[in-house]
């Protein structure tokens, strides 16, 4: 017996719908009804098979009053016509997706002429919402000062973003790229790396690398490295600091501060950007108020291993902290004796520096710039036994201790200057010193001092007080200045303060002559 059955089409666009009524066999529908008979009842099922398919025999059950009607259709015998609801999702949803509403379309509203469904009356038992009153127009907080256009939206401002947006990637680059030194705004000595690689290295981002005008495809910021109290440090440039610099301290037991010798270096700078510490006695620097050198390097050679007072200068005048004739200390880590052959031990310590600050009762504060040298002829690398060294043409040099009217005693300090080598004479301007003690408050010479300096290619020292004295001597290899004291202390000497520079025109120039022994 053959039963009457709606097999529907749909198209891709799952926009046009096709029923055609077909007989199927008995065969055929007792194949359908062992697949699809359990699920007859799920309202999952397309809305075709639940209304269309009946087995024979079956009496359809009487429609629910929530039930869909479908209308006759005139010239069919057949009132059963499948179409598709109009309250209904069309076609079926997926229970439960997400992508229903996107992936689905309403049907095509119908043309002119074709039949409309009849929609059953719907009732509903809540009470009528009164009318919603018209809302005011807003102003507009974009356009300051002007009338309210209604009809335009998106005019009104977000919300500030979180952060400020960055305009670079803070992520390394792909490739490492060497080291490279930077100079800050501040006139600080940093590292170009970037803002990650900073961050991870414990630094502190300065600006851009060379402020903005870098050459590398990824932006890098000149990354600065600070250390306190406590702090180990293997950075090429480091700044030891004061806590809370630069607020005063009045006491601190022991702040140090370790710093780990790379390979290849053999010296370190110390510039004493802003040192204040209690001032010495007779000379020499309390125990309790000092800065004391050390190092795990069995032949490193200090000038002098004790540090205090004002080394640097007490106004509050602009310095610039790049300048090369700030007072500075060098210490060379590898000068082994030339004169013997000095064996390797096994299983040496580790190469390091420490400094260490004591503060007891005074007022104190310090910012030193330690910079790491590399034996390779690095603008910075002075000659051997040098104690400071001035890498300019031209400039200022002191005694240490100078702000302070007074200098350390058993002390030997060589100031070197770099060589100019077109230069025929240098010309040092003393502008002030009091170096030992002379008869008539005059410049001495020779054996008469206790106290003296030299300078580098002369074969005499010089002592006594000056004031506006030059002295042009001829360019005989390095030259430089070294001063030397005694034992012996005396209120009365100060130190040197003179300006030096090179003259590459020597014709008519008058050197400086020294007296002629009687």
């Amino acid at each position: 017996m053959m039963q009457p059955f709606a097999l529907v089409f749909l198209s891709l666009s799952m926009v046009t719908v096709t029923s055609v009524p077909i007989k199927l066999p008995q065969e055929s529908y007792e194949v359908l009804s062992a697949v699809l008979g359990s699920n007859m009842k799920n309202e999952s099922l397309p809305w075709y098979v639940a209304q269309n398919f009946s087995s024979p025999g079956q009496t359809a059950a009487a429609p629910s009053p929530n039930d869909y009607q479908y209308p006759s259709y005139a010239g069919n015998s057949d009132a059963s016509i499948p179409f598709p609801s109009p309250i209904s999702t069309y076609p079926p949803a997926l229970q439960g997706s997400p992508y229903s509403s996107y992936y689905y379309r309403q049907p095509p509203s119908l043309a002119a002429g074709q039949f409309q469904p009849v929609m059953p009356a719907r009732t509903s038992t809540s009470p009528p919402q009164p009318a919603e009153p018209p809302r005011p127009v807003q102003p507009n907080p974009s356009k300051p000062n002007k009338a309210p256009v209604p009809g335009i939206p998106n005019k009104k401002d977000g919300p500030p973003p979180a952060s400020p947006r960055l305009l670079f990637p803070l992520s390394s680059p792909p490739v490492p790229l060497p080291a490279e030194e930077c100079l800050t705004a501040d006139g600080e000595v940093g590292e170009c790396l970037s803002a990650h690689d900073c961050g991870q290295t414990n630094g502190q981002m300065s600006g851009l690398c060379h402020q903005g005008m870098d050459h590398s495809a990824y932006p890098r910021v000149c990354c600065t490295y600070t250390a306190e109290c406590g702090y180990s440090t293997s950075k090429t440039v480091s700044y030891f600091r004061s806590p809370a610099w630069p607020q005063l301290v009045t006491n601190h037991s022991d702040c140090s501060l370790e710093v780990d010798v790379n390979p290849g270096v053999c010296q370190v700078r110390l510039d004493f950007l802003d040192f204040h510490l209690d001032g010495m006695t007779e000379g020499s620097c309390s125990p309790s108020n000092q800065m004391v050198i050390n190092s795990t390097i069995k032949h490193a050679y200090f000038p002098t291993n004790t540090l205090c007072g004002n080394l640097s200068p007490t106004t509050a005048e602009l310095v610039d902290y790049l300048r090369t004739d700030l007072p500075h200390l060098y210490l060379h880590l590898e000068d082994l004796p030339a004169d013997r052959k000095v064996p390797k031990l096994p299983n040496p310590p580790t190469p390091s520096i420490s400094l260490n600050v004591k503060v007891t009762n005074h007022p104190s504060k310090w910012n030193i710039r330690v910079t790491q040298i590399q034996c390779d002829g690095a603008p910075l690398q002075a000659p051997g036994g040098c104690s400071q060294y001035y890498n300019s043409f031209s400039g200022t040099m002191t005694s240490l201790n100078y702000n302070d009217n007074q200098y350390m005693t058993n002390m030997d300090m060589a100031s070197c200057v770099r060589l100019d080598q077109r230069a025929c004479a240098i010309a040092y301007t003393i502008d002030s010193m009091s170096v030992g003690a002379s008869k008539g408050n005059k410049l001495g010479y020779g054996l008469t001092c206790g106290d003296y300096i030299s300078f580098s290619g002369e074969k005499t020292g010089m002592c006594g007080t000056a004031l506006a004295r030059e002295v042009v001597l001829p360019v005989r290899g390095v030259q430089g200045v070294t001063m030397h004291s005694d034992s012996v202390f005396s209120k009365s000497e100060a130190g040197f303060k003179m300006q030096y520079r090179y003259i590459r025109d020597c014709v008519g120039l008058q050197y400086f002559r020294y007296p002629q022994p009687k």
